[in-house]
């Protein structure tokens, strides 16, 4: 009777003793094969698509509807909270080193799933909301790349699959974030198209897909530097073509929010904006104005005492009092050509600045908008509920 020369493996890394696991984890490069091979097998299986999953999906993209369609950021964070973490996209940067296809497609349709449904709960909202100012979300921040949320993607996707790799568990909390940086794009693509907002969805497209491609190229780059490099070619040419691609998404997007504001709908407060004293006094831009008046009666009254016939004296015809209103908000406004929030932007006003009313129009059902001249001379179309109006400019006294 002969006896096995060595123990078998299991097949699920789980079995093994514990202080096995560590190892095989934290030293995949010191391993055999075969263990290798099982901690691979337990991301792949980690990684796949579950029922909760997609109901998670679901339950999280109609929250994000509802958040863009009430402006609401505390709904917004619910939404991300709710919404799953990316399996999907890590079980597709697992295919350079697995070149298993089978879980690659299943990856594919879960997170095609995943985000068809964000874009479409985005395109639901931009339908029954027409209105985006004002901003409380944001949102105008995914029109552009930002430094910010690149640097929250990049941790965020390292940190991820080293957790998936050396722990074995799927970073909750690190999925916060990243549904925060790949989701949302996808809905705010959707809001912009239905919502009118040309600038917004084509922005936010070459946004969203650039932070997918980025956290795809770094989640492969963290299991290379963790110890798991493409078996063979096809793998290393999957994440070249994938990584050439992002790097023109990105140049495009770069190109793209240099031709246009980053952010044409909301303007964040200056730090040197002006402040008044008091919401009463007029500017300083109204002592030319009025003066004007003022001369004007003067030259009557010294011909009028002047002529023996007071009858032949013309009475000069009153301007028109000149109205005043103050930019009331505190994130800015924004000044266009024309009433209408896709007309283009000539200025912009902080919260606080004086501006002279010339003009009111209601073009689109009840949003009221004001002509308006600013203290620098630009002169435009001001969203009504922008501007506080109780500070008439004082008439010349007679």
């Amino acid at each position: 009777m002969s006896l096995p020369s060595s123990e078998r493996l299991p097949n699920d890394i789980n079995d093994l003793p514990p202080a096995r696991q560590r190892h095989i984890r934290r030293q995949p490069r010191s391993v055999s094969l075969a263990e290798r091979q099982i901690l691979l097998d337990s991301l792949v299986r980690l990684t796949a698509p579950t029922p909760s999953f997609f109901g998670r999906a679901f339950l999280g993209a109609l929250a994000t509807g509802l958040a863009f369609y009430l402006f609401d950021p505390a709904i917004l964070i619910i939404a991300i909270v709710v919404l799953p973490f990316s399996t999907p996209l890590f079980g597709l940067a697992l295919y350079p080193i697995t070149l298993n296809g089978r879980h690659a497609l299943k990856s594919l349709i879960s997170l095609t799933i995943l985000l068809t449904l964000t874009f479409g709960a985005g395109i639901l909202a931009g339908w029954l909301r027409t209105s985006l100012y004002p901003d409380p979300l944001s949102i105008y921040r995914f029109s552009a790349l930002y430094w910010l949320y690149l640097t929250v993607l990049g941790a965020s996707a390292i940190l991820s699959a080293t957790v998936l790799l050396r722990q074995g568990q799927i970073p909750q909390g690190l999925g916060v974030l990243l549904s925060y940086t790949l989701l949302v794009p996808f809905a705010v693509i959707g809001f912009g198209l239905t919502s009118g907002q040309s600038q917004l969805w084509t922005g936010a497209l070459f946004v969203s897909f650039a932070h997918l491609g980025l956290t795809f190229v770094l989640a492969v780059l963290s299991f290379l530097g963790l110890g798991f490099p493409p078996k063979k070619a096809m793998g290393w040419l999957v994440t070249i073509v994938i990584l050439m691609i992002t790097l023109a998404v990105v140049s495009a997007s770069l190109h793209l929010s240099s031709t246009q504001p980053v952010n044409p709908q909301v303007l964040p407060p200056s730090p040197t904006r002006l402040v008044i004293s008091s919401p009463t006094s007029p500017p300083k831009a109204s002592a030319t104005l009025t003066a004007t008046p003022a001369a004007t009666t003067a030259m009557p009254t010294a011909t009028q005492t002047s002529s023996p016939a007071p009858s032949n004296t013309t009475t000069p015809s009153p301007e028109p009092t000149t109205s005043w209103g103050v930019v009331d908000s505190d994130i800015g406004a924004v000044i266009r050509e024309s009433p209408g929030f896709d007309s283009p932007v000539v200025g912009y006003a902080n919260d606080g600045d004086p501006v002279e009313i010339l003009g009111e129009e209601t073009p689109q059902g009840n949003t009221r908008w004001f002509q308006v001249r600013t203290e620098s001379g630009v002169v435009g179309w001001l969203l009504g509920s922008l501007v506080n109006t109780e500070t008439p400019a004082p008439t010349p006294e007679e």
